[in-house]
Formats: structure tokens, C-alpha cells, sequence
């Protein structure tokens, strides 16, 4: 009785009357998309009518543009500090990461008025609520005819000022925007972060997918959380109170064939939503979809976020202790799991996915070029006769090869662009200022294998070999990356070298681990230690 006088507050609430503050895309019967001085003229004006906003600064684009950080909280919190006066913790929607992709911008702008001025009620009383309406700033205002929506006719493109995809930059770590938004879960420490995107990719009918961390390196609890608790509420809020349906991300395995599954297979840690998860937080990738007209794509995201944030009012308290608990046993006992480098995707549960009937069709030699290359010669058209599919759900990551773990890992000196990227992810790195002899293990690098295409500005590597183990003089000036800390699933992500988002990898090594004027390898500059270094290493 309690639940169904709960949604009865809430959808009554969404039917209030419009405030006065318009978003672009309400006021212009959703046909546009806001630019940035929009969104930052909107945001101003909502912080007049209330004290419950904080807008703060995120980060400078590299184009100029302060990105916004909207800080929505009964006690008019302003900075990460304030959090533990209050006694709540945090949870953060952004949205806009790919700027073409702008129903997110819009919901989140929605919400950010709504909540503010007391549309939902309650959502305010146990957390506090972190909003980034508008994180690729600088793509978001080079419109034009970006994205095959329906509607609105313009929007931005995918890439920042850098020409970098952020939703690729979380272990690298080289747009303003990303490095500014680990600081904040470092400073801010979020409990759930909550990503808006847009699909374009098999043909359904649900306005709304969803995933969360699917990493096999990530926290086991934390995933089945996600999937048993959080998602089956906010799925069965957002069909019962909004009328929207949604179902997990994915796409059919075989276009050709989609009875075989839905699958989601983007494991790596330099996507969102996993990268969150190895930092033992929650996470939530929300796409919309993309066939679905614009006004329907910006309700039902709203009405998606809608739904987490009143699952978060009631049960943050839970959540925040089980990353609490993350945390512990990650310091104490990540290392004795080993690292996962190989997995096999296999059916997490089954799902219904509501589709059509499908034609398949040759692409004609005048088209070619309108399709990306991986689409073969054909494509799926959809027909307008419905149909359901009822489908294994294929997002479990099986592991399959694991690599033993050190208790820590050396990074020898004058390696400056690595250890800068440690310490902005917030990993805890000592410097050794004695040398000392050890039992170590180094990787011999057999071969450097370079992708043929650029990708993210970089040329990826491919590094093979295998680790020697020895007594070796770890150098003073040497830092310590010990794996008993909180941040230590990030660790081996960055430094074992056939990580696929290694620092290795995205080229950071570069000029050490191949010799000049030779195309034979060279060392790899990170020692693995199976117990951490003496305290005299460590002393004046």
C-alpha cells in the first residue's frame, strides 16, 4: 500500500503544471536541442528561484567553456567537505559525454529544475544530487546534421575539442574534461554514477536500455546489486508510473539471425561505466533509443532517472556501505583473485526484447560508402509487423585466462607521464628513496605489435612476451604501486602490460620499451613485487 501511495505522489507530481523556466527543448515543442549558453542561461535561472542549486565549475574545455557542475541538496552544499557535515553521500547524473546524443542533456536539465523546486519530493532528504548537464561542452555546439534521429534536425558530434571520444579517456586521461571528472570522484566520491547516452543499433521498441559495470575485474556484489535490486525496481517504476518500457543494453548477437541473443560485450576499462565499477562504485550506462522520436527519448530518460534517484532516496545508506565494503576487501584481498585478461561471454539471464520481423537487404555499390565497413554487404531493415524475441542475455564475462597478482608493482624512475596518470586516478604511489636488491619479476617483451589504424589520437600497441623472474637492484628514486588499497583494481589495468588499456598499451612506455635506432624491444619499466619493499627503502 505504502509503494502504490508512493507512486501515486510521484506520478502526480510529474503532472503538475510546467514551471516557467523552459528548457530549449520543451519550449520549442521539441525541436531543438540547447546550446551551451542555453544550458548555462537555464541552470542561472533555476538557481535564482532556489537555494537548493550550487552551480560549480567542473573543468575549463579546452575550447574555453566552464563545464558546469549543479549541486542540488537541502543544505546548500558547495564542496565535497560538506558532505560529511550533512552525513549524506553523493550520487552523480551527467550526461552529454557524446554531444550529438542530446536527450540526456535535455532530461538532466529537466530534473535539475524539477527537484529544485520540490517536484519530487523526498529525493533531497538522504543524498546529495551531482548533475553534469552538459560534459562535452565544446561538441555540443557544433551542430549540424550529426546524428540519423528522429529529431531534433541539429544537434553536436560525438568528440571534444580535442577531437577525443571522452566515453574512451578514463585510463588515459588526457582531456580536461575526464581528468576533472576523477577528481570529483575523488573528492565528491559518488556512490552511483549514472551516464546518459543515445543507441543507434538493432531495431526495438523499448525507449530505454541500461547496463552497469560488466568488467570480470570488477566487484561481483556490486554487478548482481545492479541487476537483482536497483534495475528490476527502477524498470518496474519507470513501465508502472511513467508508461515507458525499457530492457538491458545490448544488441542482437547475429543481425542476421537475432534469435541466437542480445548481447553486451563491451568489457574494457576505458568505458564508463566499468571504469566506475573498478573504482568499487556503482555505475549505470542509461541509453536511449535512438529510432524513438525526440520528445519520447527525453521523457522516458528523465523518467529513467527519475526512477534510480527515488531508489537511491530510499536505500543509499545500503548502497554506500557495500562500496564501503568494496573498498575493505579490495585493499585486503584483490591480489589473491588473480587479473582477468581473457574472458567468454555466456548468458547472464534471459530477456525479452521487443522488436520486429526483419528483411535483410544487399547494399547497393552506390551506397557503400553510407555504411560503416563492418556491416559486410548487407543490411537488417526493419518491417512494421511486430515481433518479440525471447533471448539469452549474453553480458556475463566467464573468465578464462588470469594472470597471478604481485603485492605491488615498481615503477622506475624518470617514467613522468605514467606516474602522473597514477596519482590524477587517485592510486596511492610511494616513492623509494634507498635502493635495494629483491626478488622481482620484469616483463621480457618479445614483441611491440602496432595496431595499422590511429585510434584516439594514439596507435595502439600490442605487447607479447612473458615475466622472468630474478634478483634485481630496484634503483633509488623508484616508486611503490602496492595492490592493498582501495583503487587497486585499477592497478593491473594500467601497469601489466597485456592489459589492453595498460599505459603500455595507449603508448606511455614508448620511448623505453623500444630501443633507439633499433626496432628490438627494450625493458619494460615496471618491476612486479611479491611482498612490498623494505621500510628502509622508504626513509630519509
Amino acid at each position: 500500500m505504502k509503494r502504490i501511495l508512493s507512486m501515486v505522489i510521484m506520478l502526480f507530481a510529474c503532472l503538475l503544471p510546467a514551471e516557467d523556466i523552459l528548457t530549449v527543448a520543451e519550449s520549442s515543442n521539441y525541436l531543438r536541442t540547447s546550446l551551451y549558453d542555453e544550458v548555462m542561461d537555464f541552470l542561472y535561472q533555476v538557481q535564482k528561484k532556489t537555494d537548493r542549486v550550487k552551480i560549480l565549475s567542473l573543468a575549463v574545455s579546452s575550447e574555453g567553456r566552464v563545464i558546469p557542475l549543479v549541486v542540488l541538496s537541502a543544505e546548500k552544499v558547495s564542496r565535497p567537505g560538506d558532505l560529511r557535515l550533512v552525513g549524506k553521500p553523493s550520487v552523480l547524473v551527467m550526461a552529454n559525454i557524446h554531444a550529438g546524443e542530446v536527450e540526456g542533456k535535455e532530461a538532466s536539465l529537466m530534473l535539475i529544475r524539477d527537484i529544485a523546486l520540490g517536484r519530487f519530493p523526498g529525493l533531497l532528504e538522504s543524498q546529495v544530487l551531482l548533475f553534469i548537464p552538459i560534459f562535452n561542452a565544446d561538441g555540443n555546439d557544433k551542430l549540424g546534421h550529426n546524428r540519423r534521429d528522429l529529431g531534433p534536425e541539429l544537434a553536436g558530434v560525438r568528440y571534444n575539442g580535442q577531437n577525443l571520444d571522452l566515453n574512451r579517456d578514463y585510463l588515459k586521461l588526457e582531456s580536461p574534461e575526464v581528468r576533472a571528472l576523477v577528481d570529483v570522484f575523488n573528492s565528491w566520491d559518488p556512490v552511483l554514477v549514472v551516464d546518459m547516452h543515445t543507441t543507434n543499433g538493432s531495431f526495438h521498441r523499448e525507449p530505454v536500455t541500461y547496463s552497469t559495470q560488466i568488467s570480470p575485474n570488477s566487484d561481483k556484489n556490486l554487478r548482481d546489486y545492479m541487476w537483482q535490486k536497483l534495475f528490476p525496481f527502477a524498470a518496474r517504476t519507470l513501465k508502472t508510473v511513467y508508461g515507458f518500457d525499457s530492457v538491458p543494453y545490448g544488441n542482437f548477437a547475429d543481425r542476421e539471425f537475432p534469435e541466437k541473443g542480445w548481447i553486451s560485450d563491451a568489457m574494457e576499462a576505458r568505458y564508463g561505466q566499468n571504469y566506475v565499477g573498478l573504482r568499487n562504485r556503482f555505475s549505470i550506462l542509461n541509453e536511449n533509443y535512438s529510432y524513438a522520436d525526440f520528445q519520447t527519448r527525453v521523457l522516458s530518460s528523465r523518467a529513467f532517472v527519475a526512477s534510480i534517484l527515488a531508489y537511491t532516496a530510499k536505500n543509499i545508506g545500503v548502497m554506500a556501505e557495500m562500496t564501503r565494503r568494496a573498498d575493505r576487501e579490495t585493499a585486503v584481498q584483490f591480489g589473491r583473485g588473480g587479473f582477468v585478461l581473457e574472458f567468454k561471454l555466456e548468458k547472464l539471464f534471459d530477456v525479452t526484447v521487443k522488436g520486429y520481423e526483419l528483411v535483410k537487404e544487399t547494399i547497393k555499390p552506390e551506397d557503400r560508402e553510407k555504411f560503416p565497413p563492418w556491416m559486410g554487404e548487407f543490411i537488417m531493415k526493419k518491417t512494421d509487423k511486430l515481433k518479440d524475441y525471447e533471448l539469452p542475455y549474453l553480458s556475463l564475462a566467464v573468465p578464462g585466462r588470469r594472470l597471478d597478482l604481485p603485492a605491488g608493482y615498481v615503477l622506475l624512475p624518470h617514467q613522468s607521464e605514467a606516474l602522473a596518470n597514477l596519482k590524477r586516478h587517485g592510486i596511492r604511489v610511494e616513492r623509494m628513496l634507498e635502493g635495494f636488491k629483491a626478488e622481482a619479476e620484469n616483463f621480457k617483451i618479445s614483441s611491440v605489435e602496432l595496431d595499422k589504424n590511429i585510434f584516439q589520437g594514439h596507435v595502439l600497441n600490442t605487447i607479447k612476451g612473458s615475466y622472468e623472474k630474478g634478483e634485481i637492484d630496484i634503483p633509488a628514486g623508484s616508486f611503490f604501486v602496492g595492490l592493498d588499497q582501495p583503487l587497486a583494481r585499477l592497478v593491473p589495468e594500467l601497469l601489466e602490460p597485456q592489459s589492453p588499456d595498460s599505459l603500455a598499451a595507449w603508448g606511455f612506455f614508448n620511448r623505453v620499451i623500444v630501443q633507439q635506432w633499433s626496432n628490438r624491444p627494450g625493458p619494460y619499466p615496471v618491476y612486479r613485487l611479491g611482498q612490498r619493499p623494505p621500510a628502509a627503502a622508504f626513509s630519509e
